[in-house]
């Protein structure tokens, strides 16, 4: 069962809203993102480590000697969205759960591996390798954080990112966005959906020119797993297809979840299967610019997708944002390694698995992701009433003690 102190810091980091804001003097992504850093900091010099603040871009917090490993973690957060029962920074503890925005991305995961090396240490066990926790602010939108860290610091020649699924994540699909420009039609005013290219929109509305709105609910979900979520923007673009040719394109092309109507279904053994999430719709002076989101199997490149939306979509694509694949053999020892310690407590012999999200394990030499959620287990991550079941923090937290032991002790 988790300390009455463990529960107080896990508590105090949830009820900081580390949403990005505008930016301040020293607070590249706002006060709420920094203040989360501040915290973090203070908490594990606290614990007797050494710590950096990145000029509000990231921070890290070191002990030990020998080479440099990492655990990578993010305190930003996504929006909040809509269809909230509980303060999403309540941190309200009910049913052996606690529901706040970021409790499984990322700040509650970053609190289990931290809780996981305080333990180690407080054991008297001396490290035989540097650990380093590297904390990012900016991950759900744009990794400003990584590319900072990356020029002016030390990179962890190994490490892992708790920040996806157990048991391991040897393989991340490739992430690209595009946006997708058309001219504003006559009749429409305005049309606006989604809060994040990631997330899908769980609400979309129309302006039209007689003054009139139509608005569609949706439930929203990780853009990388759309297919849990139901996307309130192809809704609306269903009920103007008939009057509106862009509506009519984007709706057939986007609609099918395999990506086959628009040539996107593409897959591979190692990898899987392309998602696509159409996450956002703005209007932009006499412009309707939507932004989209594919992960896409390992195989592929980013080029060929481009290229295929190019030649089917009438409006104008750009590529806006990527991030490479990442792949590691199973026999690989970094991964044979957690997958022990996951193994060890589960009682499983599981293997490892692929993802479509993106994890800060994609800037390391070589990294994986980690945890926390587990098979089977509704993560809610990106949705309302994200919560931590405190049963599964206690696990997660007990694999990455007897991982960071096996690795750096």
């Amino acid at each position: 069962m988790i300390s009455e102190e463990n529960s107080k810091r896990l508590k105090a980091i949830l009820s900081i809203d580390s949403v990005q804001s505008a930016p301040e003097k020293g607070k590249p992504f706002g006060a709420g993102v920094y203040s989360c850093l501040e915290y973090a900091l203070n908490m594990m010099k606290d614990s007797g480590l050494t710590v950096k603040n990145g000029d509000g871009y990231y921070g890290y917090g070191e002990c030990g000697k020998g080479p440099l490993f990492g655990v990578l973690c993010h305190l930003d957060v996504v929006p909040v969205g809509k269809g909230w029962h509980y303060p999403p920074f309540g941190a309200v503890q009910e049913n052996n759960k606690i529901y706040a925005r970021g409790a499984l991305d990322d700040k509650g995961p970053f609190m289990a591996a931290f809780f996981a090396l305080e333990k180690l240490l407080k054991e008297g066990l001396t490290p035989k390798k540097r650990i380093r926790f590297i904390l990012g602010c900016n991950e759900e939108s744009g990794w400003a954080c990584m590319d900072k860290y990356k020029e002016r610091e030390e990179m962890p020649s190994l490490g892992f990112s708790p920040d996806a699924d157990f048991p391991v994540i040897n393989c991340e699909k490739g992430i690209v966005y595009h946006s997708l420009t058309y001219p504003l039609p006559r009749g429409i005013l305005a049309l606006n959906a989604g809060q994040r290219a990631n997330m899908v929109p769980d609400e979309a509305s129309v302006t039209f020119s007689d003054g009139t709105t139509l608005v569609e609910k949706g439930l929203s979900a990780h853009g990388s797993t759309p297919q849990k979520g139901e996307n309130a923007l192809l809704k609306l673009l269903n009920k103007l297809q008939d009057t509106y040719p862009f509506a009519a394109e984007l709706y057939h092309s986007f609609a099918d979840p395999s990506g086959a109507s628009i040539g996107l279904n593409f897959s591979d053994d190692v990898s899987g299967a392309l998602t696509h999430n159409l996450g956002t719709a703005r209007t932009v002076g006499n412009k309707l610019v939507f932004e989209l989101d594919i992960r896409h199997p390992v195989t592929y490149k980013k080029e060929q997708i481009t290229e295929l939306l190019q030649l089917c979509l009438s409006g104008e694509v750009k590529e806006t944002f990527f991030h490479l694949p990442l792949y590691l053999p199973e026999d690989h020892p970094l991964v044979k390694t957690l997958l022990a310690s996951y193994n060890e407590v589960i009682g499983e012999n599981a293997r490892p698995i692929t993802i479509g999200g993106g994890t800060y394990a994609r800037v390391l030499p070589c990294g994986v992701a980690f945890g926390p959620c587990f098979p089977e287990s509704p993560a809610g991550i990106h949705c309302a009433d994200e919560y931590l079941d405190l049963d599964e923090f206690e696990k997660a937290t007990e694999i990455y003690y007897r991982a960071l032991k096996k690795l750096c002790f």
